[in-house]
């Protein structure tokens, strides 16, 4: 069975799980619901001009979520496995994101 920092991964819902308890992301919730509206971007082509929008209105609101969870998986990567990032080419615009 694949392991994730020593614990059990066998289906996601315990990875997300894992993830919140780590503080990696806010809810489980939160992650399921950018899974949802990723799956409609990748599998709905709608061509109703307000279906669209209010898609990527919800991206947009969504962007945050995945900004911050990436960010603190980076640094709960490096604090408990000590793996950090190949390259820090885009570091500095990372970083900008949140100021």
């Amino acid at each position: 069975m694949p392991c994730l920092a020593g614990e059990p991964s066998d289906i996601f819902l315990k990875v997300l799980a894992f993830f919140e308890k780590q503080g990696v992301i806010d809810a489980t919730s939160d992650w399921q619901r950018c899974r949802a509206v990723r799956n409609m971007a990748a599998h709905d082509y709608a061509t109703h001009y307000a279906e669209i929008a209010e898609h990527f209105n919800l991206l947009h609101e969504l962007a945050d979520v995945l900004f911050h969870a990436a960010r603190r998986l980076i640094a709960w990567s490096d604090e408990q496995l000590g793996i950090a990032p190949a390259s820090q080419d885009f570091s500095p615009e990372f970083e900008r994101i949140f100021v």
